[in-house]
């Protein structure tokens, strides 16, 4: 393509300045013509089915990713304040106490949690 460019050019400098212009707008125009089959072709490749799908698959795992970062956030803070209550602690029955409460908080908020976030999803795959 680039040799057929440079004939063009040089036939346009020996025939004169009309036909030079006329070429040039004539490649304009080819510019013009391969901007619009390109975007043609574009906007032909995404067929409407395959948009839709692909948004409604965006929007699922991004339903599941929030649900899961919001049960991660709550669980880490559970675990900050189990830190600082351990730290206060003053004999080992208390530890042993503290310890229980907190496998039993986080055992019953994952399955609890866990669950509201597979209903979600359920939901949402029926949506789509």
């Amino acid at each position: 393509m680039a040799s057929s460019v440079a004939e063009d050019e040089k036939r346009r400098t020996q025939q004169g300045p009309q036909v030079a212009q006329a070429s040039a707008a004539g490649l304009g125009g080819a510019a013009e013509h391969t901007k619009e089959s390109t975007a043609a072709a574009r906007g032909s490749f995404v067929f409407p089915e395959w948009q839709k799908s692909i948004e409604a698959t965006t929007n699922f795992f991004a339903a599941a990713l929030k649900d899961g970062l919001r049960l991660a956030a709550s669980s880490l803070h559970d675990q900050a304040n189990f830190l600082k209550v351990v730290a206060e602690v003053k004999n080992p029955s208390e530890l042993l106490k503290i310890y229980l409460d907190f496998a039993e908080r986080s055992w019953s908020r994952s399955f609890s949690e866990g669950s509201k976030l597979l209903d979600n999803l359920k939901i949402q795959q029926h949506q789509r």
